[in-house]
């Protein structure tokens, strides 16, 4: 499990990329979105806080923003 919350990612995400990260509920469960400036979403939903962290960490001011909270 990851040690940020979604507010956390959500924040890093807005302040350091033109995109959005938005929870969407599913059937069973919440699943993860990015949202581009379009309103738009792009690619995959993620089904985890953990995968959102790997995927959005490949960005280096994300990751950066994220080491300067924890």
């Amino acid at each position: 499990m990851t040690d940020y919350t979604f507010d956390q990612l959500r924040e890093a995400v807005q302040e350091c990329t033109s995109y959005d990260l938005v929870t969407v509920y599913d059937d069973d469960h919440d699943e993860y979105v990015l949202i581009d400036l379009f309103g738009d979403q792009d690619g995959d939903p993620f089904a985890c806080l953990e995968d959102v962290l790997d995927f959005i960490t490949n960005n280096a001011q994300v990751e950066a923003y994220l080491n300067e909270i924890n």
